[in-house]
């Protein structure tokens, strides 16, 4: 559905505010210059095709406005018709275009290089990750990210198996800034002792807040250790992925009775080493 924007010759999709398009069009004011007729409506009716929610074409808009003012016939549609070919669900694509549309926007050449290389890589194309994986590889930018951080793994010990295997169950852990690695990586192998391959196994943790999430769920950890209350070995998925709840329920709840003390120190009102 479509909206008039004051007294401006230019619909939107419901969705989109006025301050938000104002701010959109200050800064790339090109969409101005476009027909209405033969150009926004078409491009919006086209990805309503795909998108099928006005939802997901304002989220499209806001990430390029250039899904609105390419020629849809010179990459978009050929790059959309290669994932297909290969296997892609519609959902996945669906994804790809409604998060990271700038993707499908590089030259049918390059994209088509980097959908080779990923399914080399031993990607499977039914899975979301394997269009997240082909974003990952996606223009210049990112590929200069990816690079850097494969060296920024490999100073932590990682072989190129390693990195690939990480990549294969998150891809965009090759899209973290350098910091965030080594914040994660230093406080994990360093300050908790796990070795570094073990986030091999679970590169998603990288995603994690360390002052909201990891430190105060490995403050627990630490004092469960220190009482002999859990092994040593117990894998960072298990103590990090669980919902909040779900957390408590195992490891603080569970050894009330041993460690009276664990929810404040989860709430960080109580230091662990006096515990």
């Amino acid at each position: 559905m479509w909206v008039v924007l004051g007294n401006c010759n230019l619909n939107i999709p419901k969705g989109m505010s006025r301050s938000h398009l104002a701010r959109t069009l200050a800064s790339d004011p090109t969409l101005l210059t476009r027909s209405l007729e033969n150009q926004i409506i078409p491009s919006y009716d086209f990805l309503k095709t795909i998108l099928r929610s006005d939802e997901k074409i304002v989220s499209a808009f806001k990430r390029t406005t250039w899904i609105f003012l390419e020629d849809h016939s010179k990459n978009l549609i050929p790059n959309l018709e290669l994932l297909r070919k290969v296997g892609v669900p519609h959902s996945c694509i669906s994804l790809l275009l409604t998060h990271f549309p700038e993707a499908l926007m590089e030259s049918h050449g390059e994209f088509s290089e980097n959908v080779e290389e990923v399914r080399k890589m031993g990607f499977d194309p039914n899975k979301s990750t394997f269009v997240l994986a082909v974003h990952a590889l996606c223009g210049k930018c990112n590929r200069s990210i990816w690079e850097r951080c494969y060296e920024v793994y490999t100073r932590w010990g990682w072989t190129k198996d390693d990195i690939l295997s990480a990549f294969r169950k998150h891809p965009h852990c090759m899209m973290l800034s350098e910091k965030k690695i080594m914040k994660g990586m230093d406080f994990f192998v360093n300050k908790m002792g796990w070795p570094s391959k073990e986030i091999v196994h679970c590169p998603v943790i990288l995603f994690l807040s360390l002052e909201k999430r990891i430190i105060p769920r490995c403050k627990v950890i630490q004092v469960l250790w220190s009482k002999g209350l859990i092994k040593k070995d117990i894998s960072l998925n298990t103590v990090l992925l669980p919902v909040e709840k779900r957390f408590l329920e195992r490891f603080v709840t569970k050894f009330e009775e041993q460690a009276p003390q664990l929810l404040s120190v989860y709430e960080e009102k109580v230091d662990p080493e006096g515990v």
